[in-house]
């Protein structure tokens, strides 16, 4: 199967081996069965948000904490750079063993 373009940086970093098929789609993300070495584990890849249909967004990020003060100054704000700065947190990868 191609890579999905947000699970590439895991290929790039060898957490992931291969992509071996889509387990599911859901309003917020897809999920991906990935190989990683001799395991099989699961991939949460997020829609980008115009394709994303997520109305609880505010509530399911809230608590999350932002180390820099401008990032989260300009995502209280509601301002271009703090919408895409809010969607990038949204979107990048974390690797859960």
């Amino acid at each position: 199967m191609k890579v999905p373009k947000r699970i590439q940086p895991l290929v790039d970093d060898g957490l992931v081996d291969e992509v071996l098929s889509r387990l599911m789609s859901g309003k917020e993300a897809d999920v991906f069965i990935v190989r990683c070495g001799d395991a099989i584990r699961c991939a949460k890849v997020y829609k980008d948000a115009a394709k994303r249909s997520f109305k609880k967004a505010a509530q399911y990020q809230e608590g999350r904490k932002m180390r820099s003060g401008r990032r989260a100054r300009a995502v209280e704000k509601g301002s271009t750079y703090g919408r895409a700065q809010q969607e990038e947190i949204w979107k990048t990868p974390r690797w859960m063993p």
